[in-house]
């Protein structure tokens, strides 16, 4: 079940529509874990409740879900995030009995803003667009098409893949598979990893609308995305001569971000651990990691990991073909090459 609100509703929403039961698991990441705190107190009084379970760890989607968190869960509510499609038909085969997932709407997107959109539209002469949105904006695209449809502008909002994407227009750190690859995106959403990720991989450009600062124009995102490859083709280079060997591949607990055909290719020993750290890598004695998990956390996290030569599984197989020098940004599920690459550079 999929509940849209507010951070203002959210409780009162989710009592209203659902008959938690059983154990109950709470999920939400950091910025909404006071609300998953307030929900678990009225929850908890329910009469068919047993006992109400927080997810203290750091949750970044609805991928970011693992067996030992809902082993025994009769009911999962999910705070800020859509469910990922693949992940939800493990829970109900696990038995998870009520499934309830609530994105909650982040900031209006202000006319002014609209304005400015139309305008960037119109001085680079996007006429035919795609358009698309993180999981807190998704409930703003409706609008914003219609905006630009009235102006003149071809907009597309497009479906994913259906394991991973329920909704139209809505696009992952891990999957931007609802978006055209021939056309200029406007990318609905705070933060910058998004539009650069649908930059690297639709090779078109961008334009960001970010309801808490405004519109960035296509030359913003190609600067975020020059900084990004800066660093990674710098990663990916290190990693030409590499032997297997060398190699540790630590994979994720989530069962949204588990790739077994990725370890498979790699040989089939991974680790694994529901979050990389630092310590995790002394642990492992890693001087070179592949990590099979969230395709963001090589990217966003570089900072923490700068002892250590952390790779995505896409980053890898570039370095190891030769093709370094075009960057592919990693995804969930891994595209076919990938893991084909993978296999060839292991069996030598």
């Amino acid at each position: 079940m999929i509940i849209e609100s507010t951070e203002e509703d959210v409780v009162e929403k989710v009592l209203e529509r659902v008959e938690p039961e059983g154990e109950v698991v709470i999920q939400a990441p950091d910025g909404l874990k006071g609300l998953a705190r307030e929900l678990a107190e009225e929850v908890s009084r329910l009469e068919d409740v047993e006992s109400v379970v927080l997810d203290a760890g750091r949750v970044f989607g609805a991928c970011d879900v693992t067996l030992s968190l809902v082993s025994s869960a009769d009911t999962l509510i999910h705070l800020g995030h859509y469910p990922v499609p693949s992940v939800d038909d493990a829970l109900e085969r696990i038995g998870v009995r009520t499934r309830v997932y609530v994105p909650t709407e982040g900031p209006p997107v202000e006319e002014w803003m609209l304005e400015e959109l139309a305008e960037v539209l119109r001085y680079h002469g996007f006429e035919d667009v795609n358009l698309c949105a993180t999981a807190q904006h998704v409930p703003h695209l409706a609008r914003i098409e219609r905006y630009l449809r009235e102006r003149g502008v071809e907009v597309h909002v497009g479906k994913g893949d259906p394991e991973r994407v329920p909704v139209e227009g809505l696009v992952l750190g891990c999957n931007v598979s609802c978006v055209k690859r021939d056309l200029p995106t406007v990318v609905v959403c705070s933060g910058s990893f998004h539009p650069a990720g649908v930059a690297l991989t639709t090779r078109e450009p961008v334009v960001q609308l970010d309801p808490t600062r405004g519109v960035l124009d296509p030359g913003d995102v190609e600067e975020v995305v020059r900084r990004m490859l800066t660093v990674r083709l710098s990663k990916t280079r290190e990693a030409v001569d590499l032997e297997p060997e060398d190699v540790e591949v630590v994979g994720s607990t989530a069962l949204g971000q588990v790739r077994p055909d990725v370890e498979r290719a790699l040989g089939g020993v991974s680790w694994r651990v529901r979050y990389l750290s630092e310590d995790v890598l002394r642990g492992v004695g890693a001087d070179a990691c592949v990590y099979c998990g969230c395709p963001r956390v090589p990217v966003d996290e570089a900072a923490r990991f700068k002892r250590w030569l952390v790779l995505t599984p896409a980053e890898l197989a570039s370095a190891v073909e030769g093709s370094w020098d075009r960057y592919v940004l990693d995804s969930i599920p891994s595209p076919e090459h990938v893991t084909e690459a993978l296999e060839r550079w292991t069996r030598g």
